[in-house]
């Protein structure tokens, strides 16, 4: 298939913000370097890579590029209004908690999560038994996504927020002894949750936040290095678990074409929305949070399902990166400010971080996720509820033990 001239002009373009925030920031944790590495990577591969997907037309390059202006230009309306104070060093910030405290807090929520994990077992195993395939895994993913296969963990599905809450915690006390015995537990049990839970994404947030957590608290050993190895074995997992799951298509061709319709299908997908009339939606999607909450409450509102319907490009695929959900409710316009508020919000988190404060630090590493997974889905306002939680979760310990 022909390379298009707008494609590779859009290629330029993104390339060329990735040199100029590389040169403006020069901090390769820069939520705008990353934004645009992230976006400028997954262009250049769907404009290049032998795909066989639908090609990137002109409605789809044209947001890519405008949302990355966009974002850039929030990130440096931040660093304009803010002049940035020196790096921390080393993680002194542990001085203004009362650290015996802490511990207490988060071997509370070890222990909860761990005593819950016989039971979030059992129940998967009920939910897995009305399966029809020999995979436990397999009939477990239908059980819990498929409609015809209905099931639920129920309240027990929030344990895994609090395993993996509990497992960043500890990750802020690393630097010790009884912080390393902590994680040894921490860690096995949030991927525990992680892996009943039967997605892929959860894997992606618990790797991505822990070693932007590290670079922060051991900035010596947690370099670019650590991350090239870290996201490597992103990759890797991503097939194991997929294979495992099932999600995986047969033989080397594939899991190669399974690849490029998670990597590159977004685009596509999207671009197929982006030629369609339809209705606004005047925030159903991006405040479905709020409707739902709203509907338990008794009021006449429904919200609208997180799993979306399919479209084939020609591969079937139901993402549609992160635009998805703005353009549905407002056009337009509300990509390219939700994009805009993305970068401010990002850098604000970024500054406070490198300045050591642990509340920022972790609240950073964690939203880096949702960064680096624009290009595949939203993960902004469509997990409001579960960030709420899990924020809260980290709140308590930090405010309850810092030193007044």
């Amino acid at each position: 298939m022909p390379v298009s001239t707008l494609s590779v002009i859009a290629c330029i373009i993104t390339c060329a913000l990735v040199i100029f925030n590389s040169f403006a920031y020069r901090d390769f944790r820069h939520p705008a370097i990353i934004h645009s590495v992230i976006w400028a990577s997954i262009l250049v591969l769907h404009t290049f890579i032998p795909h066989g997907l639908y090609p990137a037309g002109a409605n789809i390059l044209s947001v890519i590029v405008l949302s990355l202006v966009c974002f850039s230009a929030g990130a440096l309306l931040v660093s304009f209004m803010f002049q940035d104070k020196p790096v921390a060093t080393s993680p002194k910030e542990k001085a203004h908690y009362d650290v015996p405290l802490f511990r207490r807090f988060y071997w509370v929520y070890l222990l909860g999560a761990g005593a819950m994990s016989p039971l979030v077992f059992l129940k998967a195993k009920s939910i897995a038994a009305h399966g029809t395939t020999d995979s436990f895994m397999l009939n477990l993913r239908l059980g819990l996504n498929n409609e015809a296969f209905g099931g639920s963990y129920g309240w027990m599905g929030y344990f895994s927020l609090v395993a993996i809450a509990t497992l960043f915690l500890v990750a802020l006390d690393i630097g010790n002894s009884k912080g390393k015995k902590a994680f040894c537990f921490a860690l096995p049990l949030a991927m525990f949750f992680v892996v009943m839970s039967t997605g892929r994404t959860y894997f992606f947030l618990v790797v991505i936040t822990l070693l932007f957590i590290f670079s922060f608290i051991k900035p010596k050993q947690f370099g670019l290095k650590a991350f090239a190895l870290g996201f490597s074995l992103i990759l890797l997992f991503f097939f194991i678990i997929g294979m495992v799951m099932g999600k995986v298509g047969e033989g080397a061709s594939g899991a190669l074409s399974s690849l490029y319709v998670y990597l590159l299908g977004g685009i596509s997908a999207f671009d197929v929305v982006l030629s369609q009339n339809f209705d606004l939606q005047y925030g159903t999607n991006t405040l479905r949070t709020f409707y739902a909450v709203l509907a338990k409450l008794g009021f006449e509102f429904s919200a609208v399902k997180l799993v979306k319907e399919y479209v084939y490009i020609p591969h079937a695929t139901n993402v549609y990166t992160v635009f998805y959900p703005y353009y549905l409710d407002f056009g337009l316009m509300y990509i390219f400010t939700s994009q805009f508020v993305f970068g401010v919000f990002h850098t604000v988190l970024y500054k406070g971080a490198i300045q050591g404060g642990y509340g920022y630090i972790l609240a950073y590493s964690i939203s880096v996720y949702a960064l680096f997974i624009q290009w595949f889905q939203d993960q902004y306002l469509s997990l409001l509820t579960s960030w709420l939680i899990v924020f809260a979760l980290l709140a308590i310990p930090l405010i309850f033990s810092k030193r007044t």
